[in-house]
Protein backbone atom coordinates (compact mmCIF):
# COMPACT_ATOMS: atom_id res chain seq x y z
CA UNK A 1 0.00 0.00 0.00
CA UNK A 2 3.00 2.57 0.42
CA UNK A 3 4.45 2.10 -2.78
CA UNK A 4 0.77 4.30 -4.57
CA UNK A 5 1.18 6.75 -2.08
CA UNK A 6 5.10 7.34 -2.79
CA UNK A 7 4.37 6.77 -6.79
CA UNK A 8 1.63 9.84 -6.04
CA UNK A 9 3.80 12.21 -4.72
CA UNK A 10 6.49 11.13 -7.37
CA UNK A 11 3.81 11.94 -9.86
CA UNK A 12 2.37 15.52 -8.51
CA UNK A 13 5.88 16.41 -8.03
CA UNK A 14 6.73 15.81 -11.77
CA UNK A 15 3.52 17.63 -12.80
CA UNK A 16 3.79 20.42 -10.30
CA UNK A 17 7.93 20.89 -11.98
CA UNK A 18 6.34 20.68 -15.40
CA UNK A 19 3.92 23.31 -15.08
CA UNK A 20 6.24 26.24 -13.94
CA UNK A 21 8.44 25.44 -17.03
CA UNK A 22 8.22 28.45 -19.40
CA UNK A 23 6.39 28.06 -22.12
CA UNK A 24 7.98 31.09 -24.34
CA UNK A 25 10.98 28.58 -26.89
CA UNK A 26 11.28 31.58 -28.96
CA UNK A 27 14.81 32.45 -29.76
CA UNK A 28 15.65 35.64 -28.33
CA UNK A 29 17.08 38.22 -31.08
CA UNK A 30 20.14 39.57 -30.29
CA UNK A 31 19.79 42.40 -32.95
CA UNK A 32 17.18 44.07 -34.43
CA UNK A 33 17.46 45.47 -38.03
CA UNK A 34 16.83 48.51 -36.20
CA UNK A 35 19.74 48.39 -34.04
CA UNK A 36 21.88 47.51 -36.74
CA UNK A 37 21.37 50.86 -38.26
CA UNK A 38 23.93 51.50 -35.64
CA UNK A 39 26.47 49.61 -38.27
CA UNK A 40 25.68 51.45 -41.98
CA UNK A 41 23.85 54.01 -41.00
CA UNK A 42 21.75 55.27 -44.03
CA UNK A 43 23.94 54.39 -46.60
CA UNK A 44 27.03 53.38 -45.59
CA UNK A 45 29.24 54.32 -42.27
CA UNK A 46 33.05 53.60 -41.91
CA UNK A 47 34.58 51.99 -38.82
CA UNK A 48 38.42 51.93 -37.87
CA UNK A 49 39.78 48.91 -36.49
CA UNK A 50 41.42 49.64 -33.04
CA UNK A 51 42.13 45.86 -32.23
CA UNK A 52 42.28 42.73 -32.75
CA UNK A 53 42.73 39.67 -30.98
CA UNK A 54 44.22 36.25 -31.16
CA UNK A 55 41.98 35.41 -27.38
CA UNK A 56 40.26 38.24 -26.86
CA UNK A 57 39.04 36.78 -23.02
CA UNK A 58 42.60 36.26 -22.07
CA UNK A 59 43.65 40.11 -23.49
CA UNK A 60 46.00 38.78 -25.99
CA UNK A 61 46.22 40.64 -29.46
CA UNK A 62 47.23 38.72 -32.44
CA UNK A 63 50.23 38.59 -33.96
CA UNK A 64 48.44 40.79 -36.99
CA UNK A 65 46.96 43.38 -34.67
CA UNK A 66 49.34 46.48 -36.35
CA UNK A 67 48.34 45.49 -39.98
CA UNK A 68 44.91 45.59 -38.99
CA UNK A 69 45.24 48.86 -36.81
CA UNK A 70 45.38 50.85 -40.21
CA UNK A 71 42.54 49.65 -41.77
CA UNK A 72 39.17 51.37 -42.14
CA UNK A 73 35.85 49.43 -43.01
CA UNK A 74 32.96 51.06 -44.70
CA UNK A 75 29.87 49.13 -44.03
CA UNK A 76 27.21 49.37 -47.18
CA UNK A 77 23.22 49.04 -46.40
CA UNK A 78 22.36 48.28 -49.31
CA UNK A 79 24.40 45.11 -50.92
CA UNK A 80 25.80 43.64 -47.44
CA UNK A 81 29.61 44.28 -48.86
CA UNK A 82 32.02 45.49 -46.69
CA UNK A 83 34.74 47.99 -48.48
CA UNK A 84 37.99 47.05 -46.70
CA UNK A 85 40.51 50.47 -46.95
CA UNK A 86 43.95 48.65 -46.52
CA UNK A 87 46.67 50.69 -44.45
CA UNK A 88 50.15 50.45 -45.53
CA UNK A 89 51.56 48.17 -42.85
CA UNK A 90 51.46 44.00 -44.47
CA UNK A 91 50.63 41.18 -41.93
CA UNK A 92 52.58 38.64 -43.71
CA UNK A 93 55.57 40.37 -45.53
CA UNK A 94 57.15 43.68 -43.93
CA UNK A 95 56.34 45.51 -48.67
CA UNK A 96 53.73 42.92 -49.78
CA UNK A 97 53.57 42.61 -53.98
CA UNK A 98 49.69 42.95 -53.64
CA UNK A 99 47.16 43.11 -50.23
CA UNK A 100 43.68 42.13 -50.74
CA UNK A 101 40.61 41.89 -48.57
CA UNK A 102 37.13 41.07 -48.71
CA UNK A 103 34.69 41.47 -45.81
CA UNK A 104 30.74 40.67 -46.22
CA UNK A 105 27.89 40.82 -43.52
CA UNK A 106 24.81 38.81 -43.11
CA UNK A 107 21.96 38.93 -41.04
CA UNK A 108 19.30 36.59 -39.77
CA UNK A 109 16.34 38.48 -38.71
CA UNK A 110 14.70 35.54 -37.14
CA UNK A 111 17.70 35.17 -34.46
CA UNK A 112 19.00 38.70 -35.33
CA UNK A 113 22.72 37.24 -35.35
CA UNK A 114 25.13 39.82 -37.37
CA UNK A 115 28.07 37.72 -38.79
CA UNK A 116 30.96 38.86 -40.86
CA UNK A 117 32.73 36.83 -43.46
CA UNK A 118 36.38 37.97 -43.64
CA UNK A 119 39.51 37.13 -45.88
CA UNK A 120 42.88 38.16 -46.49
CA UNK A 121 45.64 37.92 -48.31
CA UNK A 122 48.56 39.06 -49.54
CA UNK A 123 51.68 38.27 -51.70
CA UNK A 124 55.17 38.49 -52.00
CA UNK A 125 57.00 37.22 -55.14
CA UNK A 126 55.58 33.50 -55.61
CA UNK A 127 54.50 33.41 -51.79
CA UNK A 128 50.81 33.66 -50.77
CA UNK A 129 49.53 34.02 -47.72
CA UNK A 130 45.77 33.97 -46.21
CA UNK A 131 43.21 33.59 -43.78
CA UNK A 132 39.79 33.47 -43.55
CA UNK A 133 37.04 33.40 -40.56
CA UNK A 134 33.54 34.18 -39.58
CA UNK A 135 32.98 36.69 -36.56
CA UNK A 136 29.68 37.73 -35.11
CA UNK A 137 28.64 40.65 -33.61
CA UNK A 138 28.83 40.43 -29.88
CA UNK A 139 28.65 44.53 -28.52
CA UNK A 140 27.23 47.34 -30.39
CA UNK A 141 27.04 50.74 -29.94
CA UNK A 142 27.15 54.46 -31.97
CA UNK A 143 30.84 54.02 -31.65
CA UNK A 144 32.09 50.69 -30.69
CA UNK A 145 31.73 47.46 -32.49
CA UNK A 146 33.27 43.90 -31.42
CA UNK A 147 32.80 41.08 -33.44
CA UNK A 148 34.32 37.56 -31.65
CA UNK A 149 34.04 33.73 -31.68
CA UNK A 150 32.72 31.54 -28.86
CA UNK A 151 30.58 31.84 -25.35
CA UNK A 152 28.96 35.23 -23.96
CA UNK A 153 31.98 37.68 -23.43
CA UNK A 154 34.80 34.43 -23.22
CA UNK A 155 35.57 35.26 -26.79
CA UNK A 156 38.52 33.45 -28.93
CA UNK A 157 39.45 35.50 -31.96
CA UNK A 158 38.15 39.49 -31.84
CA UNK A 159 37.88 42.47 -33.80
CA UNK A 160 36.95 45.57 -32.42
CA UNK A 161 36.09 48.93 -34.71
CA UNK A 162 35.44 52.11 -33.67
CA UNK A 163 33.24 54.37 -35.81
CA UNK A 164 35.67 56.80 -38.42
CA UNK A 165 32.94 59.78 -38.39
Amino acid sequence: MQAPKYFLVILLSFTFLMGCKNDDDSPKIKFSAEQLKAVYGNSQKSWRVTAYYTNYSNNELSDFNDCYKDDVYIFKADNQEVEVVLGELGCYWPEPDEQVATVKYFYDEPTGKFIIEHSRGETSGDLFASQYYLLELEEMSETRLLFGSGENGKYSRAIVLEAAE
